[in-house]
């Protein structure tokens, strides 16, 4: 009996064990176990790895999340609305006067600084743009620039007539006197705008005079995409049409040279091809180097491989062109007083021509020219006088 009761005992325990190893492997039970709380401590093992990752991961996707955030929105600034742009001629056409239509383009563009040309039906405007604390400035403007010169090395001190453009803040409201009596205002930032050029968000600029309105609107990748002007019944539109990519500005050049045994002047035409940042200097310093042609010793070069120009200009209180070189130009120079004659006459035919004036100065680091042979006085005025026997050649060289 005893042994009957233990039997049955025994297969109750192992029944008993085999139900709960089932309960362990079926998932539904196990949401129904009990979970331990805060305040129970987790031991060392598989609990503490488990915690560990867990939290690795709520870190992980924490980070995940901070990384998906949008970026900051980019502040504009009063540079972005007059960019600088390379060998590109931007034109401009409207209605309200005869001269309304125009063509800009840069000649020379550096980091804060740049030149350009306007070309209008009445002129030719020449500009220096200058970027400083925030603000653009109009350093300077001179009209009747026809030709290449360069005026890039003003200052803002230097400018007498500076005047700034567009300032910082870009907001409506930001304000500020241009002259005596006329002011200038972001008057709205939140425009869009359409040309024939495409659409355009721009901020809008208005300058106000006793009798008129100037209104400007600047657009992020070309700068002023439209200007209204308005005085009593008169109004003047203006806007940008077209933008002229990979532009050159062509030239026409005459470069004069001394036939010393025939005791003449020879030249050849030449057009010249500008991209922006190329200085007329440098390229008439290439052409002053080399003889018009150079297998032959009929002609000169009329400066030596170490002369540099220092400017070439259109001296606008005299209308006379300006040629200013370094000091090489009369220490390298090795030339007789007749041959000396010709090629001081060479140059001034050559700047003459360029700028299509009767007047030109030359000038040695900014200092009268005096040699052996020649010596001038401050501001002396040198003819251009074509003489009866030049001759015109074929250039002999590429």
């Amino acid at each position: 009996m005893k042994k009957t009761v233990l039997l049955l005992m025994m297969i109750l325990l192992i029944f008993a064990v085999i139900l709960a190893g089932c309960g362990l492997d079926d998932g539904e039970d196990n949401e129904d176990a009990a979970v331990p709380d805060g305040n129970e401590e987790v031991g060392e093992g598989e609990n503490d790895e488990e915690g560990v990752n867990d939290e690795e991961e709520g870190n992980q996707e924490e980070g995940e999340n901070d990384n998906a955030r949008e970026p900051e929105e980019e502040v504009s600034g009063s540079y972005d609305y007059y960019p600088f742009i390379q060998n590109t001629r931007l034109h401009y056409d409207g209605e309200g006067s005869e001269y309304v239509a125009e063509k800009v383009h840069f000649d020379y563009i550096d980091e804060d600084r740049a030149q350009l040309r306007r070309q209008t039906g009445g002129t030719t405007l020449l500009e220096v743009i200058h970027y400083e604390e925030g603000k653009v400035y109009s350093l300077l403007q001179l009209e009747e620039s026809y030709q290449r010169e360069s005026f890039y090395e003003i200052g803002l001190a230097d400018a007498e007539n500076a005047e700034i453009l567009i300032m910082d803040p870009i907001e409506a409201g930001t304000q500020w006197e241009v002259r005596e009596g006329i002011l200038r205002e972001i008057t709205n930032t939140e425009m869009v705008i359409e040309t024939p050029l495409g659409e355009f968000e721009v901020i809008e600029v208005t300058t106000y005079e006793e009798d008129s309105t100037f209104t400007v609107y600047y657009g992020k990748d070309y700068g002023k995409v439209r200007s209204i002007f308005e005085t009593g019944d008169t109004e003047i539109f203006t806007e940008l049409v077209e933008a002229e990519e990979d532009f050159q500005v062509v030239e026409a050049v005459s470069f004069f040279y001394p036939e010393f045994d025939e005791d003449r002047l020879v030249y050849f035409k030449e057009e010249i091809l500008f991209d922006t940042n190329d200085g007329v200097e440098g390229i008439f310093e290439e052409y002053f180097r080399r003889s018009p042609k150079e297998d032959s010793d009929e002609y000169t070069a009329l400066i030596s491989e170490s002369t540099r120009i220092n400017f070439i200009r259109l001296d606008r209180g005299d209308f006379a062109g300006h040629i200013d070189f370094s000091e090489e130009f009369i220490t390298e120079m090795n030339a007789g007083g007749a041959l000396e004659s010709m090629i001081l006459s060479s140059v001034v035919r050559t700047v003459g021509e360029y700028f299509t004036v009767d007047e030109v100065k030359l000038t040695i680091d900014g200092e009268a020219y005096a040699s052996g042979h020649f010596e001038f006085t401050e501001g002396e005025i040198l003819e251009n006088t074509p003489n009866e026997n030049e001759q015109e050649i074929e250039k002999g060289w590429e």
